[in-house]
């Protein structure tokens, strides 16, 4: 499987599972509480299952309420 195969969930998956919406993920990034990881040419936000479950643990009440995307290669 190649790398990018493994980024399989869309930031609408992403908002779906926290339950927030767009401008509140899009106001974490920009408060730097939220990197997310930008893949292909057009740096679309693409997220693996792994990473998707982090994020939700972490934002979860009593998380501790912040995500920074690290490459797993």
């Amino acid at each position: 499987m190649t790398l990018l195969k493994q980024y399989t969930l869309k930031t609408n998956d992403l908002l779906k599972m926290l339950k927030v919406s767009r401008m509140t993920l899009y106001t974490w990034e920009q408060r730097g509480i939220f990197t997310p990881p930008r893949i292909g040419t057009r740096g679309d936000r693409r997220f693996t299952p792994k990473q998707a479950k982090e994020i939700v643990e972490a934002f979860k009440p009593g998380g501790k309420g912040y995500w920074h995307f690290k490459p797993d290669w």
